[in-house]
């Protein structure tokens, strides 16, 4: 599934002038050298031992703005519903222990200090609309910012799904989001 998202969002790029994807051999070469030499390089952790995650992907979009440019990144979670959404045992995975992780390595701004990233959005790709519905509706009752967490629904990705690119991506108490916009 993250295949087929990263291709869908790439190619809708290729069919605009004014876009250009940062793929993650880019964003590893300007990392500091600790996280460039790491194991791990990908793993995004808060360092308390719990916050810690492995994206599905991480991605950027280089955006034209006037005379300068702008930059977006993103970490993809493809999430296939193989994982519960919530469980009552706060150890246990599920997927809004890895959003609370997310959460936790924004809030300590670890994509600036791991990665050298100016900003980073969490793109949720689910399965279906209720699951969809589900995440956003736990999300919401988390306390802390959800303008970082994005989410969308695809029954079947047929690639390319130019929509990935083209249409909105819902966040909880914030207005939708055009990827493709900066």
């Amino acid at each position: 599934m993250r295949c087929e998202v990263l291709a869908s969002i790439e190619l809708g790029m290729r069919r605009r002038s004014d876009l250009r994807m940062i793929a993650w051999p880019e964003i590893l070469a300007k990392a500091p050298e600790g996280t460039r030499r790491a194991d791990r390089p990908y793993q995004l952790s808060a360092g308390d031992g719990l916050a810690s995650v492995v994206p599905d992907a991480i991605f950027g979009i280089e955006y034209p703005r006037d005379a300068r440019k702008a930059y977006r990144f993103f970490a993809l979670e493809a999430d296939r519903a193989t994982m519960p959404i919530g469980r009552s045992n706060g150890h246990q995975t599920s997927y809004m222990t890895k959003l609370a992780a997310y959460r936790s390595i924004l809030a300590l701004q670890v994509h600036k200090t791991q990665l050298s990233l100016p900003n980073l959005l969490v793109l949720t790709i689910t399965t279906s609309e209720p699951r969809k519905s589900e995440i956003m509706h736990r999300v919401g009752e988390q306390a802390g910012d959800n303008a970082s967490f994005l989410l969308k629904a695809v029954g079947c990705t047929v690639v390319p799904a130019f929509q990935l690119l083209d249409e909105p991506w819902e966040r909880v108490g914030f207005p939708s989001l055009h990827i493709a916009t900066a």
